[in-house]
């Protein structure tokens, strides 16, 4: 559901809207784009199942919305709750599962864009 605008694009109006628009799948990963860009694409998923580790191409911020996840990365396990994020750099490879019950995830996938000096800081 994104409004489109030149000043600004509304992706979701809350989290109802979300689980109307994807209500997951029992033992599935449940993908749905909710915007692409031409500097990010986000995606909201429900996993109902282990996402094995894979890579992603561009850096990545991955939120925790509903649920809990274990989020594994460099030999690491990490339990994350609602409210949780974690940036992962491309390329590096990482896996999530779902704690339990199923649990709702936004995925920010960010092109590497070189800002210059004073754009968004230093």
């Amino acid at each position: 559901m994104a409004h489109e605008n030149p000043q600004f694009n509304l992706v979701s109006t809350g989290i109802e809207q979300l689980q109307e628009s994807n209500p997951g799948q029992e033992g599935r990963v449940s993908p749905e784009r909710l915007y692409s860009g031409q500097d990010v694409r986000i995606m909201h998923l429900v996993l109902d199942a282990e996402m094995a580790e894979h890579r992603a191409p561009s850096p990545t911020v991955v939120q925790v919305l509903q649920g809990r996840v274990r989020f594994d990365i460099e030999g690491e396990g990490h339990d994350l709750g609602a409210g949780g994020i974690v940036h992962v750099a491309a390329g590096v490879p990482h896996a999530l599962t779902p704690v339990g019950g199923a649990a709702r995830i936004l995925i920010h996938l960010l092109h590497p864009v070189h800002r210059g000096p004073g754009e968004y800081g230093q």
